[in-house]
């Protein structure tokens, strides 16, 4: 390892991920910390940990069996279905939000339940379809033997599990940290549906306290940090425990004639998830109500790009420069988290950013950034990279991490042995062989910076964003403009997979 790219790559991190949160601790007052312990507070924090821990649950009972299904099985069309299965987790969570409460006039708690159901279970999908990928065949075979494929099957449960809680708790955190989904289906209606994210955006935005926000946030800190870290734990006895050296692929399972319900199972979750809500917001801006016409899409889209031109161009450039900035990162600390001794208890320190809520994180960038000596990069696109890079960051290290157990050290030890140094080393040799996980980091972080509105909310200069502007509009009326705008926006975030899959030649890693 190259120490002095190692302890540059850990300043960066640092500057963007934890300064942030480091220094609103000293505006926490005695008087705060009562906060924690409010009945008000603890009620709103029960509910958020039911609504996180239920839609933790929904979505292992959807992702589970669909990840298994379109990963093993003999259902129809299930290499169409496996990638379009993302979809609703590329989706911004508040655009599905906007199609569903209208759809199936649903508002309040049922609301925010289905919504952050239908945009985390694809996580759980992931990574069991990877997990059902990764069992060898001699298991399965032996079990096979013995008891028939239902036997297999019983085998396979405690080697998919792991990753299926695995990714039930990064649905946890995703869940429990939004603001944009309990928020806008609130502001629709009663009954309101208040969550814990919700009461330190206020203690900021309306109360003017950020000490109080942070003592707020404290508890929801704690609480998201619990469920990572055995996140991180799962992950490796998940994704690397069942590889050996002379690894052999398992065979499908036959469904016989479960084989076209399995597939209408997997369809309707697509449909609902990413299908319905494309189509909604097509027929949304060619005139829904006042009579859908063709020339009203055009017209839609052509002002869209007129208003929002600024706004979607903010957003590319923004989110392209910190997917860069975290893949490189990616690739000197995922490298050197994995090679290091201590390298998997400093994961922990990684995932920080990841357990705070992004409005805490917000409020710290305002407190570190926003100054005279830094007016000029507070008010640019400067500080919302920066914001983007310490909040989405670790996924891209941990991508990288996951793809470097996977190489053998050898290959390394052999570029040393013939000269080449730890920096020649990192780009010649591990680059190379990372590249699927660097680009997989890189659209994951490009793609989550698109859809991202809660890091968005209280930074001015991040408020010029396609995400920001379409919440915005919202609340003023559903017209073609918002819809077209959706559109446009959901076509960026699909993009970069989808010129992977038709240019490249190696499946993309996007797992962390």
């Amino acid at each position: 390892m190259n120490r002095v790219l190692v302890a540059l790559a850990i300043a960066l991190f640092a500057l963007a991920g934890l300064a942030p949160l480091a220094a609103m601790l000293p505006r926490i007052e005695l008087a705060d910390l009562g906060a924690m312990v409010a009945a008000r507070n603890l009620e709103l924090l029960g509910r958020t940990l039911l609504y996180g821990g239920g839609v933790a649950l929904i979505a292992v009972a959807l992702g589970l069996p669909f990840g298994f299904l379109v990963a093993r099985t003999d259902m129809p069309l299930a290499n169409l279905l496996r990638p379009l299965g993302i979809v609703p987790l590329l989706i911004p969570p508040m655009i599905l939000a906007m199609v569903w409460t209208v759809l199936a006039d649903i508002r309040g708690a049922p609301a925010a339940y289905a919504v952050s159901a239908l945009s985390t279970f694809p996580i759980v999908a992931l990574f069991s379809a990877r997990a059902f990928e990764r069992i060898d065949a001699r298991r399965e075979e032996a079990a096979r033997l013995v008891g028939g494929w239902r036997a297999a099957l019983r085998a396979d449960l405690p080697l998919v599990l792991p990753s299926a809680a695995c990714g039930a708790c990064f649905a946890f955190v995703f869940t429990v940290n939004d603001y944009s989904i309990a928020d806008y289906v609130s502001w629709l209606g009663q009954p309101k549906f208040s969550v814990y994210a919700a009461e330190i955006f206020a203690n900021w935005r309306i109360e003017s306290k950020p000490g109080l926000a942070v003592a707020t946030a404290m508890p929801l800190i704690a609480i998201t940090l619990a469920a990572l870290i055995p996140a991180l734990l799962l992950r490796r006895k998940g994704a690397m425990a069942s590889l050996s050296g002379d690894f052999r692929q398992p065979a499908r399972f036959e469904l016989g004639a479960w084989r076209w319900p399995a597939f209408a199972f997997c369809l309707t979750l697509v449909a609902i998830g990413g299908l319905i809500p494309l189509a909604r917001l097509f027929y949304e801006a060619g005139g829904a109500a006042r009579g859908f016409e063709l020339a009203r899409v055009s017209r839609a889209f052509a002002l869209a790009v007129e208003r929002g031109r600024e706004d979607l161009a903010n957003s590319i450039v923004w989110s392209a420069a910190a997917a860069s900035i975290c893949a490189a990162l990616a690739l000197v600390l995922g490298h050197a988290l994995e090679r290091s001794r201590i390298g998997r208890a400093l994961e922990s320190f990684v995932v920080v950013p990841i357990g705070a809520p992004a409005v805490l994180l917000s409020v710290g960038v305002i407190v570190l950034w926003n100054h005279d000596w830094s007016a000029r990069f507070y008010d640019e696109g400067g500080v919302v990279v920066l914001l983007l890079v310490g909040r989405f960051a670790a996924f891209a290290v941990l991508i990288a991490t996951a793809a470097t157990a996977a190489l053998d050290p050898k290959l390394e030890e052999a570029a040393r042995l013939a000269g080449a140094g730890p920096a020649r080393t990192l780009t010649r040799i591990v680059a190379p062989l990372l590249r699927p996980a660097l680009m997989g980091g890189w659209i994951g972080v490009f793609v989550l910076a698109l859809r991202e509105l809660d890091v968005t909310m209280l930074t001015p200069a991040a408020n010029r964003t396609a995400m920001f502007r379409i919440f915005n509009q919202v609340h003023f009326g559903r017209d073609d403009f918002v819809a077209a705008m959706a559109l446009l926006l959901v076509f960026l975030v699909l993009l970069p997979g989808m010129l992977w899959s038709l240019f490249a030649r190696r499946r993309l890693e996007l797992l962390p």
